[in-house]
């Protein structure tokens, strides 16, 4: 058995559909390629057992420097705001030659920072669209590079005008909207559809790393000044890891495995091999992206609709998390940094582990990828929605059950990596990064949406505020137990396959038939 990120040895006897799971077992699948294949034996390595691994990894580092650029604002908000106010409205604080001033942003304000990143991530309409036609590897690093920008642009800047915050956050929206398509592009590209789940579950993992990293972090410089005066250095530390993994991608990586010069003949064969229906990864001069036929796709519309429903919740959690703890539980800076790292580390173990559930599911059991999916989905959504209600019947006197109940409420966010964001990859692979951009565009809508909406309810931070946030999302969250179940596919569909793989089962079908007319016949 072939264990992902590995290379199969070469074994003329073992059946096709072994090795390329969209092929039928005896009749091997046709290549436009000039390449030869030849049987290639070559050695499994525990690190980095092939260059598709070491890609994953990349990817997962790019997300992690992306989402501590786009992720600091949750907690850096709390040290930067200046909440000491008397009657008539006018500020007062304690100047500190030492530490940074703090600004005086009103709620509506700090809404419009959080919105702004959504606003950007709308321009993903347009990148999806982008990461088909173009170098994945150069959109991934201009937008890494351009987060990097934003970030330090916010502390020079925010003490001028709230509006250059705003555009700064906007410009780590542009960036993450880059960010995205070239992803699922990149997935399509470097790995067989059977490993795409467990890839997909390593590099968006990157995010709850990047949080993982930055939330403690950040909540550790708040409470110094010797360092930037104290909250500034949390953009510039951000920016920092993000001019890291640029320099690393750029000796590393590269849009596709046939112009990555170090990836070896086996694994490069073993990749167009097992791609070859799907039409990925080539000009396609002559093939429009079939616009009519994804907006009439039942399929579609239900990944895009979970999806959205999925990250409406997981917005609230990432940008409001520390502020729920601050305001409902009370807890300090560098406690709230620790304990709201928590539910994140769940999502990312989380989302590993259900990664792995779907490929053992789909190997040790009879059901099909599109039931595994739509089981791993809908228990996903429904235990998201339960801990995350249960945990607004918790006071102050129990704030680390509280904690406890959003560790598990994200331990089955988790669920849906395999569910329908494996879903969204797998229905279209030669159109991912199109059919990415159409459902993220609706999730920066819907994130545009959240903050705002949280921050004209929660008006005074009380637990009844709160509440009435968790119990919208709560209800979101349900949504695609319904949806996806109903109307969902992860199967590859007829108008995404390449022409010549249809051309392939056609003449399969006219054997089949002349077959069976002659024995007729006979």
């Amino acid at each position: 058995m072939v264990k992902w990120g590995e290379i199969p040895e070469y074994d003329p006897l073992v059946r096709m559909s072994t090795v390329h799971p969209l092929s039928d077992a005896n009749d091997p699948p046709t290549f436009s390629s000039n390449k030869t294949f030849s049987p290639v034996s070559i050695k499994h390595f525990r690190w980095f057992p092939s260059y598709r691994s070491l890609t994953a990894v990349m990817l997962c580092m790019c997300f992690a420097s992306i989402h501590m650029m786009n992720g600091n604002m949750g907690m850096a908000i709390i040290c930067m705001i200046n909440e000491t106010t008397i009657d008539n409205g006018t500020t007062v604080a304690e100047v500190d030659p030492q530490t940074a001033p703090k600004v005086n942003w009103t709620p509506e304000e700090q809404g419009y920072i959080f919105g702004a990143f959504n606003a950007g991530l709308l321009c993903m309409l347009i990148t999806g669209f982008m990461a088909d036609k173009f170098n994945a590897k150069w959109m991934i690093i201009v937008s890494v590079l351009l987060a990097s920008a934003a970030n330090v642009m916010i502390p020079l800047t925010s003490q001028m005008h709230v509006n250059y915050a705003i555009t700064a956050r906007f410009l780590v929206g542009l960036a993450d909207s880059l960010t995205q398509p070239a992803l699922n592009s990149l997935l399509t590209r470097w790995f067989p559809s059977s490993e795409r789940s467990y890839a997909l579950g390593v590099a968006t993992g990157g995010r709850q790393i990047g949080t993982l990293l930055i939330v403690p972090t950040a909540g550790a410089l708040c409470n110094q000044s010797a360092f930037f005066g104290g909250w500034p250095s949390i953009f510039y530390l951000s920016a920092f890891t993000g001019i890291v993994f640029v320099f690393i991608y750029l000796l590393v990586g590269a849009d596709k495995p046939s112009k990555q010069s170090c990836i070896s003949t086996g694994e490069l064969s073993y990749i167009t091999l097992s791609n070859s229906s799907e039409d990925v990864g080539k000009k396609r001069t002559e093939r429009e992206v079939p616009w009519l036929e994804i907006l009439k796709s039942g399929p579609v519309w239900a990944a895009l609709i979970s999806v959205v429903c999925h990250e409406f919740p997981l917005m609230t959690m990432i940008m409001f998390l520390p502020s729920y703890l601050h305001d409902v539980y009370h807890y300090d800076a560098q406690q709230n940094g620790i304990m709201s790292s928590f539910p994140t580390a769940c999502l990312f173990v989380a989302k590993l582990a259900c990664s792995y559930l779907n490929t053992w599911m789909h190997k040790k059991t009879t059901w099909n990828i599109t039931t595994i999916s739509k089981v791993l989905n809908g228990v996903g959504s429904a235990g998201l929605a339960l801990f995350m209600v249960a945990a607004t019947f918790l006071d102050a006197s129990h704030a680390s059950l509280a904690v406890v109940f959003l560790c598990f409420s994200m331990a089955f966010t988790g669920l849906h990596t395999p569910g329908c964001q494996a879903a969204l990859v797998a229905i279209a692979p030669a159109y991912s990064g199109a059919i990415t951009g159409l459902t993220f565009f609706f999730v920066a809508i819907s994130g545009m949406i959240n903050p705002a909406m949280t921050k004209w309810i929660v008006r005074t931070g009380s637990a009844a505020e709160w509440n009435l946030v968790f119990y919208i999302s709560t209800v979101i969250a349900l949504l695609p137990v319904v949806i996806f179940t109903l109307w969902g596919s992860a199967d590859v569909q007829s108008w995404a396959r390449s022409p010549s793989y249809n051309e392939e089962k056609n003449k399969k079908n006219i054997k089949v038939i002349s077959y069976t007319t002659t024995d007729n016949v006979a």
